[in-house]
């Protein structure tokens, strides 16, 4: 479905499943409301618009509506507006499905503008990043609970260039955060502990350099038990598994910067690169041959380490004195 014509690009997606709605903001301040019935090859058509960011005097653009999320029970939307969040109410089906109820001072927190907004699955917290900051908010007070930085972890304090955040995405029930911070030595993958009494200014339990490449984007679905994906500047992606940190298999998918990747539920990848191509992996082939080759390389290396203290006991046996002759002869 076109939503938007001449330079009102699209600029953020964010889909309700349990009301099969999709709401995408637009270049010019818009928010279309789009509607779906849920059955594969059915085309989204537009339910209703709402100007939810105005173009100021002089300027082409709206402030910068990037990030959009929606809360677990789908009534309650967050629209960025360059550094601040709006918060709207949402109600399907009526002529206006969007009323503001008021916003967030997040422009106390940052400076740039946001480029990701999402809730966790309880507690009515919920997350705002721009490049430099990460902050958790209550949204029944509006208030912040706690920020941090990308060098805010140990492995990532160690990285002699600047770092900014890539994503983030909460696990199932809301008490783990990963995010994916990235600079030009490659992308560390950070776990962060979520409460309404979080404190994120301590180092934090886990983190890790997973890919020399820099992380561009992070799997689109909630964190589950078990692997999730991320995009690398090289057009690589990477399914990382949750309980090491570690990347178990690497998908050449792309030749450009991955902007949009996820794991679905078979265990596929999909991906989307930077020039708009799509790809369609299958993520357990891959890994059962990079395991196989992993293993030979094992196996190859234990016979050369085994080959080389053969060589080198030989050659300490060969420099050995001779052993001394018997008195008896």
């Amino acid at each position: 479905q076109k939503t938007t014509g001449g330079d009102d690009r699209v600029i953020g997606v964010c889909a309700v499943r349990s009301n099969k709605v999709v709401f995408c903001t637009t270049a010019q301040g818009r928010t279309h409301e789009l509607s779906y019935d849920g059955k594969a090859g059915s085309e989204l058509s537009i339910v209703s618009t709402t100007q939810t960011a105005l173009v100021a005097e002089g300027e082409e653009q709206a402030p910068s509506q990037r990030a959009i999320g929606a809360n677990p029970a789908g009534d309650t939307l967050l629209i960025s507006q360059g550094s601040t969040v709006n918060v709207w109410k949402y109600n399907k089906g009526n002529k206006k499905a969007l009323s503001k109820q008021g916003n967030i001072k997040t422009e106390e927190v940052h400076q740039d503008d946001i480029r990701d907004v999402m809730f966790s699955p309880k507690d009515g917290l919920f997350l705002t990043c721009d490049d430099g900051v990460l902050a958790l908010w209550n949204l029944n007070t509006g208030k912040l609970i706690t920020k941090c930085r990308p060098s805010d972890s140990t492995a990532a304090a160690k990285s002699p260039v600047k770092l900014k955040f890539r994503g983030a995405m909460f696990n199932s029930d809301g008490t783990q955060l990963l995010t994916a911070a990235s600079g030009a030595k490659g992308g560390y993958l950070t776990t962060r502990g979520v409460s309404k009494a979080a404190d994120w200014t301590a180092k934090a339990a886990r983190d890790r350099l997973v890919t020399p490449s820099p992380i561009t984007s992070v799997d689109l679905s909630p964190l589950r038990e078990g692997s999730f994906a991320v995009g690398t500047a090289e057009g690589e992606v990477c399914v990382i598994d949750q309980k090491s940190l570690s990347c178990v298999c690497r998908l050449e998918a792309h030749g450009m910067p991955v902007t949009k990747v996820t794991l679905l539920t078979s265990g596929d990848c999909f991906s989307v690169a930077f020039d708009n191509n799509c790809a369609l992996t299958c993520t357990k082939k891959h890994i059962e041959v990079q395991t196989r080759k992993g293993m030979l390389a094992i196996v190859f290396v234990l016979c050369l380490l085994f080959v080389f203290l053969y060589l080198f006991y030989a050659l300490l046996a060969s420099y050995a004195p001779p052993k001394a002759l018997s008195p008896e002869l």
